[in-house]
């Protein structure tokens, strides 16, 4: 079986059973081999060892029998390939799914295959093929979150790199897929001992060197993940596994196994730029939202709270217009403010008025909310019981500043004030305010009336 699987191989090596079995050992692969004709099937011992199986337990004697042992997520694609090989209608099968071993724990299966021979109508009858027990990998892939991709290392007959160093000649042989993974042209004979390490990239030559020299030490299988330099220039990612042969024909030796990794690693790059741009992007969402937000509850000349703002605050301190209490409404308006627009401008008014809110923010603030409620219109709400003599002392303190910071600006004007301090509905407490400031306006304004 083995022989069948190495025939279907192109390489520089010798092609002994015990040699390939060592090499396939390596990989970590379980060989299978089925003839569709007769309905023979047969499998490495490694085959058995993936799914923790003796020399003398018992196989799944039909196609369906197997297909109960696999997870029902991967029935559908199991029974696909299983189609396939069965019909001759593929020269390729590979694909991943998840078997129930012996101990009935569930383990991911990379299976590759390949037909080998065809009958007189060209339809193929016997295949060979690996399988790979690719749950740690698995498990890894799950542990890290800018790994969304799978990373597709399943070994196939075709795309497997392996490399020898025999300890007792201190010779070097490559099969012919590690020539093109390396880009080097095959030639007659040993290579050069440090042919490998000439194509290591030089960022990761040093760590590389060390990780294999640990590895060598311990006669352990380990694996080594690294860029190389192709005989082209172009730069790959590669990942090897490496394992010690005591027993070989001709002596010990390390074999290394390689696949190129360069489009898993590219896709996951990828993903991660992905990422980055979707959570920017999140981001400004969640500022533009933020920002509307905002606007929605201010004034867009003044900044200050609007009446979005004030329903808001009303109904959280009395809800379902219940009386409240504690409270002061102050109604604010910029005396013959319509005349400054009427002589100055717009413009200039738009400014005087930030220039009063800003004023009438700083009095307020130790006190209460201000909003503007339209216009040249304010109304601030102060909590506490403060007191009637309090409450004018605030108002006239606002009147003063406003008049400051107006003549600093160029346009001197004056405040009239309502005030309502009396328990009552949102609506009774303003309505009452606004009366008094109209009083106000009446005895001249730049004063401010209780109602």
């Amino acid at each position: 079986m083995i022989g069948a699987f190495v025939q279907n191989m192109s390489v520089q090596f010798d092609e002994s059973d015990e040699y390939w079995r060592a090499v396939v050992e390596s990989a970590g692969l379980g060989v299978w081999d089925y003839d569709t004709v007769t309905g023979a099937k047969r499998y490495s011992q490694r085959w058995r060892e993936i799914r923790k199986l003796g020399p003398d337990d018992p196989l799944p004697a039909t196609d369906e029998a197997w297909l109960a042992l696999v997870h029902p997520d991967d029935v559908a694609t199991a029974w696909r390939h299983t189609e396939l090989i069965n019909s001759g209608q593929a020269d390729e099968v590979a694909f991943e799914y998840r078997e129930k071993c012996k101990t009935g724990h569930w383990i991911w299966i990379m299976c590759r295959g390949r037909a080998i021979a065809r009958d007189a109508s060209g339809r193929a009858t016997r295949f060979v093929g690996v399988d790979a027990d690719i749950s740690e990998m698995k498990a890894a892939e799950e542990a890290q979150a800018l790994y969304a991709k799978q990373v597709d290392i399943a070994v196939t007959l075709a795309r497997i790199g392996i490399r020898r160093f025999n300890l007792a000649t201190e010779t070097v042989t490559w099969n012919a897929r590690m020539h093109a993974i390396y880009g080097v042209p095959q030639a007659e004979g040993p290579l050069p001992r440090d042919i490998w390490e000439r194509f290591v990239h030089p960022h990761d030559l040093e760590r590389v060197l060390r990780e294999t020299a640990q590895g060598d030490l311990r006669h352990e299988d380990y694996n080594l993940d690294y860029r190389i330099i192709r005989a082209d220039g172009e730069v790959r990612h590669i990942r090897s596994r490496i394992s010690y042969v005591p027993d070989g024909l001709d002596g010990p030796s390390f074999v290394g196994v390689d696949w190129d990794m360069t489009d898993d690693v590219q896709q996951a790059m990828l993903l991660e730029q992905a990422i980055d741009v979707a959570d920017q992007r999140l981001a400004q969402l969640a500022q533009a939202q933020e920002e509307l937000e905002h606007l929605s509850r201010h004034d867009p000349l003044t900044g200050l709270p609007n009446r979005r703002s004030l329903d808001e605050y009303v109904q959280r301190i009395a809800p379902d217009d219940t009386p409240i209490e504690g409270c002061t409404f102050m109604l604010i308006d910029v005396d013959e403010f319509k005349q400054v627009n009427d002589t100055r401008g717009h413009v200039f008014g738009d400014k005087l008025l930030q220039v009063v809110s800003k004023a009438l923010a700083r009095q307020f603030k130790p006190w209460g909310m201000l909003v503007r409620t339209g216009g040249d219109e304010f109304l601030a709400v102060l909590q506490g019981d403060l007191g009637g003599q309090a409450i004018m002392e605030i108002a006239d303190a606002a009147i003063h500043a406003v008049r400051m910071a107006s003549r600093a600006f160029g346009h001197e004007v004056t405040l009239s004030i309502g005030i309502e301090g009396q328990p009552g509905t949102a609506e009774e407490l303003f309505s009452n305010a606004d009366r008094a400031m109209y009083r106000a306006k009446l005895l001249g304004g730049a004063r401010a009336m209780l109602a």
